[in-house]
């Protein structure tokens, strides 16, 4: 099975929240805030076909 994402948003929090989650989650930082997602019409073709389309 897959692990779960969980993204947050510095090395440091990721580094705790991680010891506290285990290894069923990859925990990444995104290093800054998260500001726009991306509009569907804007996705790439290949990427429409996966769980994003």
């Amino acid at each position: 099975m897959a692990n779960k994402l969980v993204i947050v948003e510095s090395p440091a929090k990721a580094k705790t929240i991680s010891k506290y989650l285990g290894s069923d989650y990859t925990v990444l930082a995104s290093v800054g805030h998260i500001r726009e997602l991306v509009e569907p019409r804007d996705l790439p073709k290949e990427l429409k076909k996966g769980p994003f389309g």
